[in-house]
């Protein structure tokens, strides 16, 4: 485990530590999230949220953002997990929890699964690409 990154919702877990580990790369922010030697515990959806709540483009080059945008990332990480933990996760398809009830997160997403749609925030239309072969929805105005 020693080759593992904090826990997001940890203290460990702050913008000084993500800048420093952040510093000189050139992998986009998202892969950088995703990262378990970086910070465990942040998949796919979680990051598409987080970075979208923060204005962040996900495939914005991680040694490029300012600490002030880092400030407001890591911010958001903890609120879209505290979000998602509180509504018992998201279910996608057939998934429950431990209580065998399914996750309601589903209903609090902003971006992810809704490529194409209009954004909730500008009304722009939602892209999708795909980064380490995963769906990476972000809207183009709201997100830098």
């Amino acid at each position: 485990l020693s080759h593992l990154g904090p826990e997001p919702l940890s203290s460990d877990f702050n913008a000084e530590y993500l800048i420093a580990r952040a510093k000189g790369r050139s992998m986009p922010i998202k892969s950088l999230l995703m990262d378990g030697r970086i910070v465990v515990g942040v998949g796919n959806i979680y990051a598409n949220e987080a970075l979208f709540m923060a204005g962040i483009r996900p495939d914005r080059m991680a040694g490029k953002i300012s600490p002030v945008r880092y400030e407001r990332l890591v911010t958001c990480v903890k609120q879209v997990l505290h979000k998602a933990i509180a509504e018992g996760g998201t279910t996608l398809k057939d998934f429950v929890g431990g209580d065998g009830k399914p996750g309601y997160f589903k209903q609090e997403l902003q971006v992810y699964g809704r490529a194409g749609e209009p954004c909730l925030k500008c009304q722009s239309t939602l892209r999708e690409i795909r980064q380490a072969q995963r769906s990476t929805v972000f809207c183009g105005r709201c997100q830098r």
